[in-house]
């Protein structure tokens, strides 16, 4: 179990208990692989609280200090952050505050599992008019580095805005670096007005790059009315680029050849298959003799048939045959 306590200089952020309470029941019932699940919630002097899973790993923010992530990991994580996302958009929520450092990768035997945290800012889209009276206009949330220019403006936010800081993530998987970088004021100027790098520009060699980097620019645009629409829809869009897996050698094979190939027999496979056929054969001998036995005991003229019978089968038994009669 962890605990998550809102800093007292950020507690009118949530404006009143009603609107956090709200808000908190709301996250408690974001039950997803790929969010971190709240189990409680409550105010206490004044400072509300989150509890929450607890995880072990590390944030994304602490695995690209050492670099970019190989492109295979990064297609994955950024499914699994737009997974979340996604499940979050489609109830009504914006979590405002997309980064690294509130992306855990939570350790696994299967490797890493995206996990989204930190819902300190999360918005319900769908207001009420109570609501109104709840939010201030002109209030500035999110993190200057992946603010999307409403965000920056103060205007109003939704599930583009997330798309937006989502965009600049996945590009920061790929590339290793933010796309953007500067003192708060620069970052907000380029939120602004600068369009995103091109990955091939910043990490030559990234595959499909130009392909991602259309992907990405759609993302962030700088008018949300040209981005994605939700997560979701970002989401099947990457879902077209990722790397299939496949056998290259088993596809070269069969473009190759236009019949079907056929398995050779293994060397074993013959060998027991030899082995049955001679055992077969003894087996249908013995029938046939036993059958012979039969019919010439059975016989009127049984005991020269007997002597008959002896001679044919004197080399099998190993005695010496009678010299034959004249």
């Amino acid at each position: 179990m962890a605990l998550k306590v809102l800093r007292k200089q950020h507690n009118e952020h949530w404006g009143s208990r009603q609107r956090f309470e709200r808000e908190a029941r709301a996250l408690g019932t974001l039950a997803h692989p790929h969010i971190v699940a709240v189990t409680d919630f409550g105010i206490e002097e004044d400072v509300p609280f989150l509890v929450m899973e607890l995880l072990e790993g590390e944030s994304l923010e602490s695995r690209l200090r050492g670099g970019p992530l190989d492109a295979e990991l990064a297609h994955r994580c950024a499914q699994e952050l737009l997974a979340g996302l996604g499940f979050v958009h489609e109830r009504g929520l914006v979590h405002r505050d997309i980064k690294p450092g509130n992306i855990f990768l939570e350790r696994t035997e299967q490797g890493p599992r995206v996990k989204l945290l930190d819902f300190g800012l999360a918005k319900l889209v769908v207001a009420t008019a109570h609501d109104a009276n709840l939010t201030r206009s002109g209030e500035v949330f999110g993190t200057p580095a992946y603010m999307a220019p409403e965000q920056v403006t103060g205007e109003a936010v939704d599930a583009r805005t997330d798309v937006y800081a989502a965009g600049l993530v996945v590009f920061e998987m790929f590339a290793g670096r933010r796309p953007f970088v500067g003192s708060d004021s620069e970052l907000l100027r380029q939120q602004l007005v600068d369009p995103l790098p091109r990955l091939g520009d910043v990490r030559p060699g990234v595959p499909g790059s130009e392909r991602l980097d259309s992907l990405l620019l759609r993302a962030t645009h700088k008018e949300k009315k040209q981005r994605f629409a939700d997560a979701g829809q970002m989401a099947a869009a990457l879902q077209e680029l990722a790397p299939r897996r496949a056998n290259s050698k088993a596809r070269t094979a069969r473009a190759g050849s236009s019949r079907p190939l056929s398995p050779r027999p293994s060397r074993v496979a013959s060998v027991l298959r030899a082995g049955a056929l001679l055992v077969c054969g003894v087996a249908l001998t013995a029938i046939v003799l036993a059958g012979g036995v039969i019919y010439l005991l059975d016989s009127p003229d049984g005991p020269s048939h007997r002597v008959l019978l002896k001679r044919a089968l004197a080399p099998l038994l190993d005695e010496p045959r009678a010299p034959a009669q004249r």
